[in-house]
């Protein structure tokens, strides 16, 4: 019901009802992670949770703000309030913050310009607009670049964006299942699985300054690609570049033409079994079919959803020895093992 009265001796910079290892969330916390398409954020408040923070997203004329989804008067969720005067409005007691998150108003207070409180400010975070997404740092300087994607950085090709979609499973479970070749030709069946008598070639992870990186050739059971080449299966190239922790770009190679397919998906860690998926694509020819390539990615979202929802445990193991692992695993047991040796996640609970 109460908090103590000498609170700073109990504050804790962990969300409440935190669902992550304390350790593995100042970690995550550190990361550039995306929240928001830049084409959702207009006229309104816009509410996001990353790492069981709530967060509000609005714009004013000096930009895109991202701030803990709290007003420091009164602890009202100020995503529910509206804006006003190119400044975001608590809908509670009526005070307004500008694009740094200062308060500018007090409406109780007559004149009150010259009698507000430094201290009276909005909890913001960094962030930056690339590819069409609002990024944000929870920390003061993010540890790890953004993701680099080839094709999706051309602005000459114009890119299509795949509504966005929640699904109830870690955020690396997701990431380590959209790097998982072997599951194809079982799991897409309707979308562009080939046949599953075909085994899984051998491929090479890459170690890159960003993350990991292979290229492995497949035979899809369809032709999903508009490049002149007739016939109902397609022989293809993905090249998969993982950006730590969680951005991948794909590079679909369709061979018998010069036509290349760039498909990129992030995801922002709601909560620990929670993801908001993130995903936008072009292609070489510069004008991609949006209603296509939406319906295409869609598809395949649903069919990987219920399996990656279902696994379990729901957390990723990063001790390897908790699963059993084949041959096609390699991309999964790199990825694993880079969370640890680079980032330390997955330390050990403190007793």
């Amino acid at each position: 019901m109460f908090l103590p009265a000498d609170h700073s001796k109990t504050r804790d910079e962990l969300p409440r009802g935190c669902t992550f290892a304390a350790s593995d969330w100042h970690i995550l916390a550190s990361f550039w992670h995306p929240i928001a398409f830049v084409h959702d954020i207009a006229d309104k408040p816009v509410r996001a949770k990353l790492l069981d923070v709530d967060l509000v997203i609005y714009k004013t004329s000096a930009g895109i703000t991202v701030a803990r989804d709290l007003c420091p008067h009164r602890g009202t969720r100020i995503s529910a309030g509206w804006m006003a005067d190119d400044q975001i409005v608590c809908p509670m007691h009526g005070l307004h913050f500008g694009h740094d998150g200062a308060c500018s108003k007090i409406p109780s207070i007559a004149n009150s310009e010259g009698r507000i409180p430094p201290k009276l400010r909005l909890e913001t975070y960094a962030s930056v607009e690339r590819y069409g997404i609002v990024w944000t740092c929870l920390k003061g300087e993010a540890i790890w670049r953004l993701p680099e994607w080839d094709g999706i950085s051309n602005p000459a090709l114009r890119k299509v964006y795949v509504p966005e979609g929640t699904w109830y499973a870690a955020a690396s479970r997701h990431v380590e299942n959209f790097n998982d070749v072997a599951h194809f030709p079982w799991v897409h069946t309707q979308s562009f699985g080939g046949s599953t008598a075909d085994p899984i070639p051998p491929y090479d992870v890459e170690q890159t300054d960003y993350g990991l990186r292979f290229e492995l050739p497949y035979h899809e059971g369809f032709n999903r690609f508009d490049d002149g080449v007739e016939g109902d299966e397609r022989d293809v190239v993905y090249t998969y570049e993982l950006t730590y922790p969680f951005s991948t770009l794909i590079k679909i190679d369709p061979q018998g033409s010069d036509y290349v397919v760039y498909f990129a998906d992030t995801v922002c860690p709601v909560s620990a079994r929670e993801t908001r998926i993130f995903q936008l694509m072009t292609d070489t020819s510069g004008n991609p079919d949006t209603d296509y390539w939406v319906k295409d990615a869609l598809l395949i979202n649903d069919e990987d959803k219920p399996m990656v929802e279902e696994q379990h445990p729901e957390e990723l193991p990063l001790d390897l020895t908790e699963e059993i692992h084949v041959p096609s695993d390699r991309m999964s047991l790199e990825y694993r093992r880079g969370l640890v040796r680079r980032f330390g996640l997955g330390a050990p609970i403190a007793s």
